[in-house]
């Protein structure tokens, strides 16, 4: 052991003593019912996921009644009893759920305080000033709802305005206690507040990043300003990983102006658990020695490791945190000892309660001889007790973290400290709970420490989504500024019809404009006629009769290569998009992302129908079941994901060794032609692929009659798809076969908001399933189902919601919501909207650019659930919201359309979220997230009753409609001998 580790072990032992001396030396009393419950919890994983969520809804729960049904359905057990754990320290012996629901939640409420100083600044004054008393000093942490609008975004940037100038007036009385109130260099503030950036804006988009920037920095000024004015240190919380790059810009832009560039008490966070934290700490300290005047850096933990690495793993992106403890306990102790190094420079306050972390502060800072009066430890409010009074007594600043804010938005800052405490890998927990010797908790944490990767281990057998673009990331956005001058200045695009290979070019020509600017044409588009089709279709016919026989194998790798071209255009292919069809950014990005991985799945998905399936199994006999494709597929397109639903529909025909006659939808074309171009780079033969442009009625109609279609894969309307279907079961002179119809139609869809629901998520996510890419989206949410308790609340927030977002030409990257796609849509959506207004209650209706095909997002109220508005589809950024008084009326009102798509509930219920799983009617249903989205192999995609028939895309069964399945049975009995089973 080296003379610095023993020291570090010897100061730890030092601190474990003084608190073992301690009256009450533990992590919670075990005499109270939150012991009896934590201590539970650290037993029993499934009763601990379910405490915590228990405890997440508790406050929005507005009865016994609720409480109780809630109770039950989390917790009950054999008989429906609940466990004996929650009788503890109630005196009420084994009651009924009923009559323990009070009681539970005043327990929780009393949880709750443990941890939040109080509701609100009055309650919390008495608690700062008593620890002031016991040399503890404090920074104020305003816990939140999510800001969801700009009213709520103005309403904390108040709220930050009344702490400052409150505390700093009553700080005026307190007398000073040179321990807390001094350091190494003189008087330090009394006050001290921490703010989150993301409370001051609620239209954050990395996207945008230089605008955004300029926004946030508009809105921390006064605050910032407001603390230089009145003294008070002002610290910019760190959040959760997405905006960690925009918060270091941000803070380090904003202090640096001449207006701040002299203020010492201005701080940052940095979490130590982040695999680039000690790149980001030698940054700071790099700023700090140009910036000239110190300011200070909160190094922590970290307190959103489970999030951030799930959803690091559910993008396919690097995991952003350490996935094992000790690393990020050994990097926390590298900078650290940076900072120390560097304490002329930038002054570090030091966030922990794990005592090896806090002695090892503590030897650097004696070895660099830094006084005590310099150094600064900070812990949670209500936590580690017997630590702080220790470090306090050893002299040292310690500055508690204290959140004031009402119960229900608080509530996500206490599962955090929950989930904290019962941590397997938590000091605490390792100290108070499990007993962990001296030794164990003294450990150096880089002994014997084997760095874990930030790449998601993948499995070879397994299929992943192709990840999405990280637009926080500076050099895409660079890419995708630079793809989008590079389109417009090639414009227009002159799109020909492709047959066996060859270009030909028609007298027809249809001009596609740009739905964001409808002066601008995108596309000059040849249009197919029937004497066209008919050489498509012959061309198909031809080359199916040797397609047909090229191995899976060689079929599926083309599909691959082709899937190559696309990741490698990635950024030419969403600029085409954003210009012909008016998607944003994100949305065109993704449509990129499904094409991709329709290319992958599906070849993959092909090499596995290859092998023949053996059946039967008897003696004698050797029988297969095989697929053989079916001839020339009719894949007839829609133009809202221009790109993924069309070489979905393409390539899952042509891998399945058929022949393609590929008619666009006339307001993609340009998309369409840009990827029968990457067929032919991917080297598919003449024919088996043709690209036919052309209006519906006329070159559609053609195909869908030929006497060669042997499918037709559709999707779009269901006025289109029902006449295809009646078409289809026609039979043309000299037809052999019947047509198969995949056929996809649309739907009306509908989120239920139930009354326990986490109004957060719940908004959040039902504005982006009405809005995202203008309600273009056959799974777009068009009905809002709201349960009458909640209803107003939810509404009211909605609405604020709503009027946040931003329409704007999609080439904008601060939009949220684009134009609808033509003239066409735009007129018909504009009809219903007004003829909606003369029947509902509207409650919100949009400004909108009028350079373009843009549609206010509107928002109707009250809506009866047998309305038209209702019932019909629009497809376009039009919701009625329907109130309901109960699930029953909910699941009622949600089934009562003709359709069956998507739909969705946000709920905390577990018996009404098993309820809706048996009774909503939809092919695809989404619990406590967005209903848009769908993603292939994790959301295979498509509904019944009209939205259509045939089995989902981007999911098992699809291929299989491509192919006629097929038993080849061989008797193998010669003269009474048959060779040996293999």
């Amino acid at each position: 052991m080296s003379d610095v580790q023993a020291q570090i072990l010897s100061k730890g032992e030092e601190i474990l003593k003084n608190m073992e001396g301690q009256s009450k030396a533990s992590i919670f009393s075990k005499d109270f019912w939150y012991g009896s419950i934590m201590e539970w919890s650290m037993k029993n994983e499934k009763f601990k996921t379910n405490m915590f969520r228990f405890v997440d809804v508790l406050p929005s729960l507005n009865s016994g009644d609720e409480v109780s049904r809630h109770l039950k359905e989390y917790f009950s057990e054999d008989g429906g009893t609940l466990p004996p754990v929650f009788n503890v320290g109630l005196g009420l012996g084994s009651l009924a759920p009923g009559l323990m629901a009070g009681a539970i939640k005043k327990n929780v409420v009393g949880m709750a305080k443990m941890f939040i100083t109080g509701e609100n600044p009055d309650e919390a004054l008495p608690v700062l000033k008593k620890a002031r008393k016991n040399k503890m000093t404090f920074t104020v942490d305003i816990l939140g709802e999510a800001i969801l609008s700009e009213k709520e975004a103005q309403e904390y940037t108040n709220k930050y305005v009344e702490l400052v100038t409150w505390l700093a007036k009553d700080a005026e009385k307190w007398d000073e206690i040179p321990q807390i109130d001094r350091d190494h260099e003189g008087a330090i503030p009394k006050v001290n507040v921490s703010v989150k950036m993301t409370a001051l804006y609620s239209q954050i988009k990395d996207l945008a990043w230089d605008e955004t920037k300029k926004i946030l920095k508009d809105r921390m000024r006064p605050v910032f300003r407001l603390g230089m004015e009145k003294g008070v240190f002002i610290n910019l919380d760190m959040e959760h990983y997405a905006v960690k790059h925009m918060t270091l810009e941000v803070f380090t832009e904003l202090i640096n102006e001449p207006e701040f560039k002299n203020y010492k008490y201005f701080g940052i966070v940095i979490q130590a658990y982040l695999r680039d934290s000690f790149e980001d700490v030698k940054a700071m300290t790099d700023f700090a020695q140009k910036r000239g005047t110190p300011f200070w850096v909160r190094l922590v933990k970290g307190a959103y490791w489970d999030y951030e690495t799930i959803e690091a793993e559910q993008r396919g992106w690097p995991i952003p945190v350490y996935t094992n403890k000790a690393e990020s306990d050994a990097n926390y102790e590298v900078c650290a000892k940076y900072l120390l190094e560097n304490i002329k420079h930038i002054r570090p306050a030091f966030a922990s309660h794990n005592v090896r972390t806090l002695a090892a502060c503590m030897i650097y800072a004696e070895k660099l001889g830094i006084p005590k009066a310099a150094l600064e430890f900070q812990m949670l409010y209500g936590m580690a007790e017997p630590v702080k009074k220790t470090i306090v007594d050893m002299g040292y600043r310690l500055r508690e973290y204290a959140p004031v804010g009402e119960l229900i938005p608080g509530m996500a800052y206490l599962v955090r400290r929950l989930l904290e405490n019962s941590s397997n890998e938590s000091w605490l927990r390792g100290k108070f709970a499990d007993n962990k010797s001296t030794a164990e908790l003294l450990k150096d944490p880089a002994q014997g420490l084997t760095p874990t990767s930030s790449q998601i281990a993948k499995k070879s057998n397994k299929f992943y989504n192709e990840p999405l673009l990280d637009f926080a990331i500076k050099a895409d956005r660079e890419k995708m500024h630079k793809a989008l001058n590079e389109a417009k200045a090639a414009l227009p695009v002159t799109v020909p019809l492709m047959i066996n290979n060859k270009e030909i070019r028609t007298e027809k020509i249809f001009d596609r404009v740009n739905p964001s600017e409808s002066a601008q044409v995108v596309g000059k588009i040849h249009m197919g006629s029937t004497e066209h089709a008919e050489q498509a279709m012959q061309a198909a016919q031809t080359a199916y009769k040797t397609w047909k026989n090229v191995p899976a194998e060689q079929r599926a790798a083309l599909v691959d290569k082709l899937a190559d071209i696309m990741t490698r255009d990635r950024f030419k292919l969403i600029a085409t998009q954003v210009l012909e069809v008016g998607k944003p950014w994100a949305e065109a990005d993704g449509d990129i992302g499904e094409a991709i991985d329709f290319c992958r799945y599906y070849a993959r998905d092909m090499r596995n129908l290859q092998k023949p399936l053996r059946v039967g199994g008897l003696p004698g006999e050797v029988s297969n079941y095989i697929y053989k494709s079916r001839g020339v597929v009719a894949v007839i397109a829609p133009w809202n994901f221009p790109l993924a639903i069309l070489a979905g529909m393409v390539t899952a025909a042509a891998v399945t060794g058929n022949t393609v006659v590929m008619k666009p939808a006339e307001q993609s074309s340009v998309v369409a032609w840009g990827l029968m171009k990457m067929i032919q780079e991917a080297g598919f033969p003449q024919g088996v692929i043709n690209f036919l442009p052309g209006f519906g009625e006329e070159v559609g109609e053609y195909i869908v009659n030929h006497k060669f279609t042997t499918m037709i894969a559709f999707t779009g309307s269901k006025a289109v798809g029902l006449h295809i279907l009646n078409r289809a079961s026609h039979v043309q002179l000299g037809q052999t076969h019947v047509k198969r119809c995949i056929i996809e139609m649309g739907g009306k869809n509908a989120l239920i908001i139930d009354n326990d629901a986490d109004l957060d998520e719940a908004v959040d996510g039902t504005l982006y399933s009405a809005f995202g890419f203008s309600g273009q989206k056959c799974s777009a949410a068009s009905r809002v189902i709201v349960l009458d308790e909640v209803y107003d609340r939810f509404t009211d927030r909605l609405v604020e919601a709503a009027k946040s977002i931003e329409v704007l030409p999609a080439e904008n990257p601060k939009t949220y919501m684009g134009p609808v796609v033509d003239k066409e849509a735009y007129d018909r959506i504009m009809n219903t909207i007004a003829d909606a207004e003369k029947n509902h209650k509207l409650l919100f209706k949009g400004q909108v650019p009028t350079t373009g095909f843009f549609v206010p997002p509107t928002i109707f109220g009250n809506v009866p659930g047998d309305s038209k508005l209702a019932q019909q589809e629009i497809f376009g950024p039009v919701v009625a919201v329907i109130r309901a008084k109960n699930l029953d009326e909910a699941l009622e009102i949600a089934n009562s359309t003709e359709y069956a798509l998507t739909g969705g509930m946000f709920s905390r219920s577990p018996a009404n979220i098993a309820r809706v799983k048996d009774e909503f009617e939809v092919g695809n249903l989404y619990i406590n997230r967005g209903i848009t989205g769908a993603m292939v192999d994790r959301h295979p995609f498509g509904g019944f009753k009209m939205s259509g028939i045939g089995s989902k895309t981007g999911g098992p069964d699809y291929l299989k409609q491509y192919m006629e399945p097929a038993a080849v049975t061989e008797n193998t009995l010669r003269r009474g001998f048959a060779p040996a089973e293999e």
